[in-house]
């Protein structure tokens, strides 16, 4: 009798249905980062509980599969060190009676939603790349000036009412040949700036190029905002210094190429902002410069010198050795939150001292020696350098503005160190196989 064989069944692969390949964690997390994206950059702080709302889910989304890649490894060792910290002068601004919503101010400021943050930057980085992630930036960038021009047009038309969406304190001064907005979109483009007029050649159509680099001079120059001034002169100084440095770079091009390349683009985007400023809104370039230089040479103006001053005593007063969370001094800027000022890193050597504050910036300061340390081994791609000079014009507006206390605008602080810490880990990892 002849014994009959069974084979084994196969599994066959389970086909997935349409709606399941749309639904996938990768899509549904790229779909909640782009709303992220758009609130956090586009209107920043104009929806606060919703932008809250999408950082939550895109930080559940990252948790998916997540694990601790090669560079993400030092980015946690500097946030553990900055939440040791945070603790202690939390505790030391209890002890000096400090209000209990200042507490939990800092706890959801310092500690919870950087690391939201750099949960999301790094599912970012490993899930689109630092170069399609800057295509996005592109489109950001374009949506946030169409924001600022909407905004002049319904505050011309009905008054500060009329865009209460956008901020609270809405304001518009066109007069003499000047120009000053009060909008929250200013900060989101002091790192836009910063890092495509260092790296133009990155926004690779040159029609869009053009358009891109003249409506951000169109914005630059009707803001008033002299932070947002200076992102250009950085952006510029930083690009022309590290492009040579960059690993794409092409030695055997001519200088008169380069100029062409990378400097007409922005000169044409130039000449194209002033001439339709001038000509169609009456807003002169000298007189924009004039005030910037004065704001300059009075440390910010009168509000920001009064700052400095007292919180300077406050912190000659302390001996650098912190104050605790939650305490201010004797010039008052904020009567609902009197321990918040606008010179952030002065109002830190307060409240946590100098160690502290040494704390809390040594990331930033070793991410900007690792940089420079690409830079000069050639290691640096184009996207880093972007990245890096856009933090670079964000990092020095935080000195007078408090946009990285605010969570809808810490993204730009975090996404460009986690990006770096990463890219540049897989390219050390790659070289060495």
């Amino acid at each position: 009798m002849s014994s009959v064989q069974l084979s084994t069944p196969v599994a066959m692969p389970r086909l997935l249905s349409p709606w399941q390949r749309i639904l996938t964690t990768r899509t549904l997390f790229m779909c909640a980062a782009t709303l992220l994206l758009f609130l956090s950059v586009v209107i920043p702080n104009s929806l606060q509980l919703p932008t809250a709302g999408m950082l939550a889910v895109c930080f559940l989304f990252s948790l998916h599969g997540f694990r601790v890649v090669p560079g993400l490894k030092t980015i946690f060792l500097f946030y553990a060190c900055s939440v040791m910290v945070t603790l202690i002068y939390i505790a030391v601004g209890y002890l000096n009676d400090a209000p209990w919503i200042a507490a939990a101010q800092v706890v959801a400021i310092y500690i919870v939603s950087p690391l939201l943050w750099v949960f999301v930057s790094a599912h970012l980085i490993l899930t689109l790349g630092t170069e399609r992630l800057i295509h996005w930036f592109v489109w950001l960038a374009i949506l946030c000036c169409i924001s600022v021009a909407i905004y002049f047009v319904l505050y011309h038309i009905g008054g500060a009412a009329a865009v209460s969406f956008f901020t609270e304190a809405a304001n518009v001064n066109n007069s003499d040949g000047y120009s000053a907005a009060v909008m929250h979109v200013y900060g989101s483009l002091i790192f836009l700036c910063g890092g495509f007029f260092s790296s133009p050649e990155l926004i690779r159509n040159k029609l869009l190029r053009l358009i891109v680099l003249a409506a951000l001079l169109i914005c630059i120059i009707t803001s008033g905002r002299s932070a947002l001034i200076l992102s250009v002169p950085i952006g510029l100084l930083l690009g022309l210094m590290l492009t040579p440095r960059t690993s794409e770079y092409r030695r055997r091009r001519s200088l008169l190429t380069q100029v062409i390349k990378y400097g007409l683009p922005m000169l044409l985007a130039g000449g194209l902002a002033i001439f339709a400023l001038g000509e169609l809104a009456n807003i002169h370039l000298s007189v924009i410069f004039n005030n910037f230089a004065d704001k300059l040479a009075s440390g910010g103006g009168s509000a920001r010198s009064g700052q400095a001053y007292a919180l300077y005593q406050g912190i000659l007063d302390s001996g650098g050795v912190g104050v605790g969370h939650g305490i201010g001094v004797s010039y008052i800027r904020s009567t609902d939150y009197p321990w918040r000022y606008e010179l952030v890193w002065l109002a830190t050597l307060l409240r946590v001292g100098i160690v502290g504050a040494l704390v809390y910036a040594s990331l930033f300061f070793w991410y900007i020696a690792r940089v420079i340390k690409a830079a000069i081994l050639r290691h640096l791609t184009p996207g880093m350098k972007f990245m890096f000079c856009g933090f670079v014009a964000a990092f020095v507006a935080s000195n007078t503005n408090p946009y990285i206390e605010a969570f809808t605008f810490q993204w730009m602080y975090v996404l460009p160190v986690v990006g770096f810490f990463i890219d540049h880990a897989a390219m050390r990892k790659s070289a060495s196989t």
